[in-house]
C-alpha cells in the first residue's frame, strides 16, 4: 500500500476588496519544504483588463524569515481579462521551497482597478528542494 497523494495540502488566501498592492502570508513550509502542485486565483468581478489598467496576482517565496521576494508563479497583467466566480490559473515557474520558507500571495495593480474579492488557492505537499 502507497500513501502517495495523501499528502496534499490546500491553502486559502482571500484579498478584500483591494485598494493597492499587498502581501499576504500564504503558509510557511514544513521542515522537508514544499511543492507547489496548483494555484487558481478566482475574483467575484468581471474586469476587463488594458495595458493601463489591469492586476496581477502571485506566489512569492519569502525565505525562512519572510523577507524574500523570488517570484514562484503569477497570472493576470496586461491585457488579461478576468472572469467573475472563474479560475484563473497561476502559471508556476518555480515550484519548489527549502523547508520552513514562507510562502506568500502578492497584489499588484497598475492603473484604475476595481478586483473585487480575489481568493487564492493553492494546492501543495510536503518535500522540496
Amino acid at each position: 500500500m502507497t500513501v502517495s497523494g495523501y499528502n496534499t495540502h490546500i491553502t486559502v488566501i482571500t484579498f478584500p476588496d483591494q485598494a493597492g498592492a499587498d502581501v499576504i502570508p500564504g503558509f510557511r513550509a514544513p521542515a522537508v519544504g514544499a511543492t507547489i502542485l496548483r494555484a487558481v486565483a478566482i475574483a467575484d468581478t468581471t474586469f476587463d483588463a488594458d495595458g493601463s489598467n489591469h492586476y496581477t496576482v502571485s506566489l512569492i517565496d519569502g525565505g525562512a524569515d519572510g523577507t524574500g521576494t523570488t517570484a514562484m508563479a503569477s497570472a493576470g497583467g496586461a491585457s488579461v481579462d478576468w472572469t467573475a466566480d472563474t479560475e484563473k490559473e497561476l502559471t508556476i515557474t518555480s515550484d519548489s521551497v527549502d523547508g520552513d520558507d514562507w510562502i506568500h500571495v502578492s497584489y499588484a495593480e497598475t492603473g484604475t482597478v476595481a478586483p473585487g474579492n480575489i481568493t487564492v488557492c493553492i494546492e501543495w505537499t510536503a518535500g522540496g528542494t
